[in-house]
């Protein structure tokens, strides 16, 4: 139950790495369990920050759901604003929209800062 999903996304690694599994004690700030994409995202911004951070994963890096997506960044939720507005006063509808450029932004942040080839 260890093997990515049989996809397109999963094909396009040329060279998925290998990672040994963790046979010792090891030290860090932060451990984070999980490598989708929260666990490495945290991982990330973490070790940025100057935490030794270490990530565990039970399967493979980008197992799961993780695996499972189109990496599509969509900028909405799945209700239009004023919906959101009719549930939350304007300035928490803004601020909750806001929200869903901010994390786009720091995709494509994190795509120029790592020269990360994506085709985006």
């Amino acid at each position: 139950m260890n093997k990515h999903t049989d996809s397109f996304y999963a094909h396009s690694v040329p060279n998925m790495p290998e990672y040994p599994q963790l046979q010792d004690n090891i030290e860090c700030d932060v451990c984070v369990v999980g490598a989708g994409f929260s666990g490495l995202s945290s991982a990330l911004h973490l070790a940025e920050k100057g935490f030794k951070v270490v990530v565990l994963e039970s399967a493979k890096v980008g197992f799961g759901a993780t695996g499972r997506n189109g990496g599509q960044i969509v900028n909405s939720y799945s209700r239009d604003v004023d919906v959101i507005e009719s549930r939350y006063d304007q300035n928490q509808a803004k601020a909750l929209c806001d929200m869903i450029f901010e994390g786009g932004d720091i995709i494509r942040g994190l795509i120029d800062k790592y020269d990360i080839n994506c085709d985006y």
